[in-house]
């Protein structure tokens, strides 16, 4: 083969084969901030600027020094998770019947292994069904698959007391918290190699007449639930300064699963001919994950007639990740089991927190927040060296909030939050930016005159991208909801 025509069949190999690919089991699911407490969740978590709250304790400890009673605080939620994903391949000019394989319009008979392309299409059963026209690429409608996960539970659980010292006011906060640890990915066209994206190694070169490359389905999930325990102290020095300190141990678990589950093999030659091959090979692992990590908080707060200003910042600190696992091989050749373990660390970068609360009139509080996570400085120690182990892209979180006292004894609330996701998307046009997930919420607060203070809220996420190859696109759709309800005692 000469070196031309090399090229041009590399070139309409990569047409035919670039995927996303799956990452190894790794951190999935565990850097994400979730909002705690009601009232914070019904105003998008703009709680940066909040003083005389118990959830303060999670946002910006210096609020804690606006409390004047002993107060405790309970809050428990239903949690709903979502994620289905399009994979739309484009036919190629070249091998064109190539991606009705991938997409399941043409399933392939055993019978026909290793048979070219062209004499199977002699056959008068070889036969391509129609894909479906005119779908909204992210609806249901159009999914290849959906999978959906609900919980529920307590959410928090925290206390805030009030004290004196001398002439110096001191507030005492301590509490729990519940985070899920849920994560969920798969690719059904999972090709190996990567021929033509150069993002997953180097694109191979053609050296003879057949390139091969497996088909398989990839899957990855990862069930558990992160628990917080945080104690604080916030100290109010003069009328309009608030300062603050949290520590927090994070102490967790999960359920995980990585399978890789072999297809067939893919023989490409020149000429425009195609072959496939039935070869099943299942590598399935199992496992758990124990998570420990201790992080320390500093926050200020700066109060103004209609106006206060806060800061937080989350100092470094390191996750480490315990796991144990075992790994099963299956196929023609018979079936081999191993057990791992390890342990692996997460450095995370520290975390920056802005936020102003502002009080136009006296109904209306206004609240606003900037949070910023430079991941790309933190780092993933491994035992071993992993491909699919990406550099971070930095983070940055926008929220926003409205309250309004129509009455004394009711409040009620909207927000808006706007986060980027820690990945970015294959063929992204931006590098080191992910995609924003967008999250809407409304909340209601009602005080039971000295029954305490009754809150509900309702937070609606979602998230839609899609990763862009030569050959075709995947439309992934993410959403959460999340219905909380809290009571708060004053003594």
């Amino acid at each position: 083969m000469s070196r031309k025509t090399a090229l041009i069949l590399l070139l309409y190999i990569a047409a035919a084969a670039a995927q996303h690919r799956g990452d190894n089991l790794a951190f999935q699911g565990l850097p994400l901030d979730q909002s705690t407490g009601v009232r914070a969740a019904a105003l998008g978590a703009a709680f940066t600027a909040q003083t005389a709250d118990p959830g303060a304790l999670w946002f910006n400890p210096a609020g804690l020094a606006g409390i004047d009673r002993m107060q405790l605080s309970i809050s428990a939620d239903r949690a709903s998770a979502l994620w289905r994903e399009n994979q739309v391949y484009r036919p190629n000019r070249m091998f064109w019947t190539l991606a009705s394989y991938l997409e399941g319009l043409y399933i392939p008979d055993p019978a026909d292994n290793g048979i070219w392309d062209y004499e199977l299409a002699q056959d008068s059963s070889y036969r391509v069904e129609e894909p479906v026209l005119g779908l909204e690429p992210f609806s249901e409608e159009a999914a290849d698959w959906q999978r959906e996960l609900n919980r529920c539970g307590i959410r928090q659980i925290s206390a805030a007391w009030p004290l004196r010292i001398s002439s110096q006011k001191l507030v005492l906060s301590a509490g729990y918290a519940r985070s899920a640890l849920d994560d969920f990915d798969r690719n059904d066209t999972f090709l190996d190699p990567h021929i033509g994206y150069d993002e997953y190694g180097v694109v191979p070169r053609v050296v003879t007449d057949t390139v091969r490359f497996s088909w398989s389905r990839f899957q990855r999930q990862r069930e558990g639930d992160i628990h917080t325990f945080t104690a604080g102290l916030a100290w109010a020095p003069g009328a309009r300064i608030q300062l603050g300190a949290s520590a927090a141990l994070r102490d967790g678990e999960s359920s995980d699963l990585q399978s890789l589950n072999r297809v067939g093999w893919f023989d490409i030659a020149k000429d425009n001919r195609f072959r496939f091959s039935y070869d099943t090979l299942d590598v399935v692992t199992r496992g758990n994950s124990d998570y420990r990590a201790l992080h320390c908080a500093l926050g200020a707060l700066f109060n103004f007639e209609r106006l206060s200003l806060g800061i937080q910042v989350r100092l470094p600190y390191t996750i480490t990740r315990t796991w144990r696992a075992t790994t099963v091989t299956a196929g023609a050749a018979g079936t081999e089991s191993a057990a791992t373990a390890g342990t692996a660390e997460f450095h995370h970068p520290a975390t920056f927190s802005f936020g102003a609360a502002i009080r136009p009139v006296d109904p209306f509080r206004l609240y606003l927040d900037y949070q910023f996570t430079p991941y790309s400085a933190g780092e993933i120690d491994l035992q071993a060296d992993d491909p699919t182990n990406r550099e971070l892209p930095d983070q940055s979180d926008l929220r926003c909030g409205i309250a309004w006292a129509p009455v004394p004894f009711l409040e009620l609330m909207a927000g808006y939050r706007q986060a980027t996701t820690l990945f970015v998307p294959d063929g992204a046009a931006i590098k080191d930016r992910g995609p924003a997930a967008d999250a809407w919420s409304v909340g209601t607060g009602l005080n039971l005159a000295g029954y305490g203070r009754l809150e509900l809220a309702w937070v609606s996420q979602r998230l839609k991208y899609y990763d862009s190859y030569y050959s075709n696109t995947n439309y992934v759709t993410q959403t959460l909801g999340n219905l909380l309800v809290g009571y708060t005692y004053q003594f």
